[in-house]
């Protein structure tokens, strides 16, 4: 009987210990689920306004509700990137970057006119991405033959 009565309660005892676990872990995974899904809600449709791309200079804005961090510029060869130098796009908030060349002189116009620093085929469009939340990626773009592309 005595034996019985162990069992039953080491059974118990176990029950309780895993739903303790249980009720844990679920509030954990949906408190990052409700935070992930918020800052999805929030970003849909966020995108960086591309506006003007020059031999020299990208300019851009933040047509959006939420702050843009995180900036960085890419373009088509695939091998150079610029990481815009601030760090956060404001609601409504325009600015730009000057374009430099992996020698850090101004060399927009061998970057976007056809022949790269290194001599490769030249650019035919420019991507700035950045991060929406700190966890969304938006990004704009602007390709060459566009109202935006006035590099030659």
């Amino acid at each position: 009987m005595v034996a019985v009565v162990l069992l039953v309660a080491f059974t118990v005892g176990v029950g309780g210990l895993i739903s303790i676990f249980a009720t844990g872990l679920t509030t954990t995974s949906t408190g990052i689920t409700t935070n992930s899904s918020e800052s999805l809600t929030r970003c849909a449709g966020a995108w960086i306004n591309v506006y003007s791309v020059t031999n020299t200079t990208i300019f851009y804005s933040n047509p959006n509700q939420q702050t843009i961090t995180t900036l960085t510029a890419f373009f088509s060869d695939g091998k150079q990137s610029v990481t815009v130098l601030d760090q956060s796009l404001t609601v409504g908030e325009s600015n730009f970057t000057t374009i430099t060349n992996s020698t850090g002189a101004a060399g927009g116009t061998t970057i976007l006119t056809g022949i790269t620093p290194a001599g490769a085929a030249g650019n035919t469009s420019v991507t700035v991405r950045g991060l929406c939340l700190s966890t969304v990626t938006v990004e704009g773009k602007c390709r060459q033959g566009q109202g935006c592309w006035t590099a030659t």
